[in-house]
C-alpha cells in the first residue's frame, strides 16, 4: 500500500529535515535528493517557519519593538535593533534592498542564473534539486554568519546605549530575533530560516511573506492612495468620446489629400456626371452613414459616462481600503526658493539644531539636483533608482505623523534617480509652501561656497585641467540646447578664468527662470487644482538686513512663517 503525500510529509521530522539540509559526512542513510523529496521538504519547511506580513515586518525592521531600560531608578522604553538578512543573490541585492539589511546570499549571481535556467528548461522540481545541491555545502557557514550578525546587533545596541549616556540596557529576558527574506518568501528564505532557528538556541526567526516583492509594493503605496498606472501628474485626460467623428473626418480629408492628380480628375468627373437617381442614392447613403455615426456617438457618450462613474466608485473603495492599511503620514511643509537660496542648509539646521523632522531628498540621492549637482558628492555614487525609493520610503515611515515634515521643493528627478510617485504628489499638493526670498548677491556667494570650494577650483593649464573643472565644463556643455552656444561658451570661459562669481550669476539667470516655472506649476506637472496652480498658498520667507547667509535666522523665520500659515483661516 503506497503512502499518501500527507503521510510522507508527516515522516519528515525536524531531525530528518536537518539531515536533508546538512547531512553528516558518514550519514549513509540520508534520504537522496529527488524532485518528490524536495517538494515535500518545501511544503514542510514553509509550514514550520514563522511568516509575517509586510506591516508586522516593517514594525520590527523600523525598530519599533520596545524593550525596557533601567535608568535613574526607573525604566524607559527604547527601541531595540532587529537585524535583517536578505537571502537573495549579490546582484539582486545591489539593484535594491531593504535599508539596513545585510546580504546573506544562498546563491552567487552565476549559480542563481544556472538554477533559473534549469527551472525554465527542466521544471521546478529539477531546479529545486539543483539548487539544494549547490546550497548544501554552504548552509553551515551561512548559519555561522547569521549568528555573528545577531551578536553584532546586540553589541551595537549596547554601544549606542553607552554612547548616549543610557548605561547598559537590560534585555536579558528577551529572545534574540532575526528578520529574513528572499524575493518572494520562498525556499531560499524558508530553508535558511528553518536551519538558523534550529541551530541557534534562543533565536526567533521571522520570514517576510511574499518577500522583497511585498516590500517593493509597500514602499510604492506608503505615501498616499495611487490609482493603477499612476504618474507624477494628477491630470487624466478622459477619452474623447467624439474622437470617432474627428478621426473619420480626418481620414476622409487625408484620403482626398493623398489622391493623385489623375484620381482627383476622375473623381470630379464622376461627381459632375452624376444626375437624377444617382445623386439621390448618394445623398441617401451619406445621410444613413451620418445617422449611424450620430447613434454611435450617443451610445459612446452614455457608455463613457457609465464607465467614469464606475471607475470613480472603484477609486473611492480602493482609497478607503488603503486608509485601513496605511497611516496618512505627517503634513508636508515645502521649503522652496531659487537656486542658491540655501534650502539644504535650512533643512539641516531645522533638523540638527531645532529638532524638526525633515527628508533630505538630495542627501539621499547623493546629488544636488542640477546639472552641477555632482559637486560635493564625488565620494560616493548615486544609489540605484530602486534603492533610492527604498531609502525614502523608510525615512517616511519613521516620521512622527503628528508633526510637520520639511522637504525641499524638488522636481520629479534628482540626478539619475526619480522621486517616489506618491511622495511627489503629496509634495505638489502640500498645504504649506515656504519660498525663501534671498538677495541675489547672497545666493551667488552661497553657490561659490557650495560649488567652488578652494580645494576644488585650482586652475591649471588647458592640457592638465583639474578634475573638478573638467566636470564643471562638461556639465555646462549639457545646457547648450537650453542657453545657446554663445552663452555656454561665455560661461565656460568664466570657469577657465576662475571667475566663479560671474559664472554663478550667469547660472542663476538660467535657473531662476526654471524655478519660476516650477513653483507656478506652469507645465501642469502634478496639477492639483486642475488649472496649473499649486493647491497651497505660497508664503514668502524674508529675513531683513542679512549681509551673508544665516541658516539660523532663515530657519527660525521658516518656522514663524509656517505658524502664521497654519493659523490663517482657510479661503472661502
Amino acid at each position: 500500500m503506497t503512502k499518501s503525500d500527507s503521510e510522507k510529509e508527516e515522516e519528515l521530522t525536524s531531525a530528518k529535515i536537518l539531515r536533508l539540509l546538512v547531512p553528516d559526512d558518514n550519514d549513509d542513510g540520508c534520504q537522496p535528493l529527488t524532485g518528490e523529496t524536495m517538494e515535500m521538504l518545501s511544503h514542510r519547511i514553509k509550514a514550520d517557519v514563522r511568516c509575517i506580513n509586510i506591516d508586522e515586518f516593517m514594525m520590527l525592521a523600523q525598530r519599533k519593538r520596545k524593550r525596557t531600560q533601567k535608568h535613574n531608578g526607573g525604566t524607559t522604553p527604547i527601541p531595540r535593533p532587529i537585524p535583517i538578512c536578505d537571502a537573495r543573490s549579490p546582484g539582486e541585492f545591489a539593484i535594491g534592498h531593504i535599508p539596513g539589511a545585510t546580504n546573506l546570499p544562498l546563491f552567487t549571481n552565476e549559480e542563481r542564473a544556472t538554477v533559473g535556467t534549469s527551472y525554465n528548461t527542466t521544471g521546478r522540481s529539477s531546479a529545486m534539486v539543483l539548487g539544494m545541491s549547490i546550497v548544501r555545502p554552504k548552509l553551515e557557514a551561512l548559519v555561522s554568519t547569521a549568528a555573528a550578525i545577531v551578536a553584532n546587533a546586540k553589541i551595537t545596541a549596547r554601544t549606542d546605549d553607552t554612547c548616549n549616556g543610557n548605561g547598559d540596557s537590560d534585555d536579558s529576558d528577551e529572545d534574540d530575533m532575526l528578520l529574513l527574506h528572499c524575493w518572494r518568501g520562498g525556499m531560499r528564505s524558508c530553508a535558511l530560516a528553518f536551519l538558523v532557528q534550529a541551530r541557534i538556541p534562543g533565536l526567533t526567526v521571522y520570514v517576510l511573506k511574499d518577500g522583497y516583492k511585498a516590500f517593493r509594493q509597500w514602499q510604492y503605496n506608503i505615501y498616499c492612495y495611487l490609482p493603477e498606472n499612476a504618474s507624477y501628474s494628477d491630470n487624466y485626460s478622459d477619452t474623447d468620446v467624439n474622437a470617432g467623428n474627428s478621426v473619420s473626418g480626418t481620414n476622409g480629408h487625408r484620403k482626398g489629400k493623398n489622391m493623385s492628380q489623375k484620381q482627383r480628375l476622375k473623381f470630379a468627373a464622376r461627381q459632375a456626371s452624376a444626375t437624377g437617381i444617382g445623386i439621390a442614392k448618394r445623398e441617401a447613403a451619406i445621410a444613413k452613414v451620418r445617422a449611424d455615426r450620430g447613434l454611435k456617438d450617443v451610445t459612446d457618450v452614455v457608455a463613457a459616462e457609465a464607465q467614469r462613474k464606475s471607475d470613480a466608485d472603484a477609486s473611492i473603495r480602493a482609497e478607503a481600503e488603503w486608509a485601513k492599511i496605511f497611516d496618512k503620514g505627517p503634513n508636508i511643509a515645502i521649503v522652496g526658493g531659487p537656486t542658491g537660496s540655501g534650502k539644504t542648509r535650512v533643512l539641516h539646521y531645522l533638523r540638527d539644531v531645532l529638532g524638526e523632522q525633515i527628508i533630505d531628498l538630495e542627501g539621499l540621492a547623493n546629488h544636488s539636483g542640477s546639472a552641477f549637482g555632482f559637486v560635493g558628492h564625488e565620494n560616493a555614487p548615486q544609489p540605484t533608482p530602486q534603492q533610492y525609493t527604498n531609502n525614502v520610503a523608510m525615512q517616511w515611515n519613521s516620521l512622527d505623523p503628528e508633526r510637520w515634515v520639511f522637504i525641499e521643493d524638488e522636481g520629479p528627478n534628482v540626478g539619475r534617480v526619480n522621486l517616489p510617485v506618491g511622495l511627489y504628489r503629496k509634495m505638489r499638493s502640500a498645504s504649506a509652501v515656504l519660498k525663501l526670498d534671498i538677495p541675489k548677491d547672497i545666493r551667488v556667494e552661497v553657490l561659490r561656497e557650495d560649488y567652488a570650494l578652494p580645494e576644488k577650483k585650482e586652475l591649471t593649464t588647458d592640457q592638465n585641467l583639474s578634475e573638478w573643472l573638467c566636470n564643471m565644463i562638461e556639465a555646462t556643455r549639457t545646457l547648450e540646447k537650453r542657453i545657446g552656444q554663445v552663452r555656454m561658451n561665455t560661461m565656460i570661459n568664466m570657469l577657465r578664468g576662475g571667475h566663479s562669481a560671474e559664472f554663478a550669476s550667469a547660472a542663476l539667470e538660467y535657473y531662476d527662470d526654471l524655478y519660476d516655472k516650477h513653483i507656478a506649476n506652469e507645465h501642469g506637472s502634478a496639477n492639483m487644482k486642475g488649472n496649473g496652480e499649486r493647491a497651497a498658498t505660497i508664503s514668502t520667507v524674508t529675513v531683513e538686513n542679512m549681509e551673508k547667509f544665516d541658516a539660523e535666522a532663515v530657519s527660525r523665520q521658516v518656522l514663524a512663517s509656517l505658524t502664521l500659515l497654519t493659523l490663517k483661516p482657510p479661503e472661502e
